[in-house]
């Protein structure tokens, strides 16, 4: 599990993007309690379908996996808005749980298309958590920063 936490390309990684963790913390745990939310509406009407149509067992527990890696990932954004390094180890275990909950429900007969998307969305976000720097990690070499304004010699233009 090590690997996943602090995987080789986490020194050099191939994009360089100056990430700041307390930010991507925030935007994870706003996005994540909305998602919670949603997902806890969506297990209730897939339990209710599930029901009335019988069957559909794997689709309520694919739905029950994806929305604790939810739920997991959205704690762990608010403990990297803390500051807190160990919200990245919950963050990156909620995006497991998540895709793994996508693929049991896909192995229900949901729609592969979605879960494809989700897998992609979930590398995404794995890749900008890993790359994230909190403010007392040195930044990444060659990370886009923003650059001073440039200086003219002579006089100020009419």
């Amino acid at each position: 599990m090590d690997v996943l936490l602090d995987p080789p390309f986490a020194k050099d990684p191939p994009v360089k993007l100056d990430i700041p963790a307390k930010t991507l913390g925030l935007v994870l745990a706003i996005l994540g309690g909305i998602g919670t939310v949603f997902g806890l509406l969506g297990l209730i009407g897939v339990s209710a379908f599930a029901t009335v149509v019988g069957g559909g067992g794997l689709l309520v527990i694919g739905t029950l996996i994806a929305l604790i890696g939810t739920a997991l990932g959205a704690w762990g954004g608010y403990q990297m808005y803390q500051g807190d390094r160990g919200g990245k180890r919950f963050v990156i275990y909620g995006l497991i749980l998540n895709a793994a909950g996508g693929l049991v429900a896909v192995l229900s007969g949901a729609g592969v298309g979605s879960w494809i998307v989700n897998a992609a969305l979930a590398f995404v976000l794995y890749y900008l958590v890993i790359i994230s720097r909190f403010e007392d990690e040195p930044k990444l070499a060659g990370a886009a920063s923003p650059r001073p304004p440039e200086r003219r010699e002579g006089p100020p233009p009419p």
